[in-house]
């Protein structure tokens, strides 16, 4: 169920990253996907669970994740 006391306004851009709260379900996060699709068509944003840390470079070359 969406909590709309903490709705805000945003702005996805493409490339944007947006973390949802740890408790999401995967059907809203899919929900939200469908949304930001109608609401900037070709939009390529990412949607993940928080909470998130700050990975160094190499740990990210591990996971095969390189910087662009």
């Amino acid at each position: 169920m969406i909590d709309f006391d903490a709705v805000q306004k945003l702005r996805v851009q493409d490339g944007d990253l947006l973390v949802v709260p740890e408790s999401t379900e995967q059907q809203d996060m899919e929900v939200l996907a469908e949304a930001l699709q109608i609401m900037t068509p070709g939009c390529r944003a990412v949607i993940v669970r928080g909470p998130l840390k700050l990975l160094d470079d190499a740990t990210m070359n591990k996971l095969g994740w390189y910087r662009a």
